[in-house]
C-alpha cells in the first residue's frame, strides 16, 4: 500500500489507486482544469473508508510505500476510473484557430 500526502494531510490507499492518482494528476496538467475524485482508502483503525479530493494542474502529491497489516479495500473501480479518466484527457480535441476558414483547405477535391 502507498501514503499520499495532499494539502498537508495524508491517507493510505492501494498501490494501484497511488499510481493512476499521480497519472491523473500529470494528465490534468495539460487541461488546465480541477476535478474532484473519491478514492478508497484505509482508515487508522484499518477499516476502509473514501476520500475525496479536489486536483488540478497544480496539486502537489507525493506517493510513498507503507507497510501495514491492513487488509487492502477493493479498489478495481476506483483504479478502472481514474485510468478512463486520465486516457480521456490524452484524446487529441478539434482547437479552434482564429480567422480559420473551415470551407477552405490545403486540397483539392480532385486530388482524392
Amino acid at each position: 500500500m502507498k501514503r499520499i500526502s495532499y494539502s498537508g494531510g495524508s491517507f493510505v490507499t492501494t498501490d494501484g489507486v497511488a499510481d493512476a492518482l499521480l497519472h491523473f494528476v500529470a494528465a490534468l496538467g495539460s487541461s488546465h482544469r480541477a476535478e474532484a475524485v473519491e478514492i478508497p482508502v484505509i482508515d487508522a483503525d484499518g477499516e476502509a473508508d473514501t476520500v475525496q479530493l479536489v486536483i488540478g494542474p497544480a496539486s502537489e502529491l507525493v506517493s510513498v510505500s507503507e507497510r501495514t497489516t491492513f487488509a487492502e479495500p477493493d479498489s478495481t473501480l476506483a483504479v478502472a476510473h481514474l485510468r478512463r479518466r486520465t486516457d480521456l484527457l490524452a484524446v487529441p480535441r478539434p482547437v479552434a484557430t482564429a480567422g480559420g476558414n473551415p470551407a477552405s483547405a490545403d486540397y483539392d477535391f480532385d486530388d482524392l
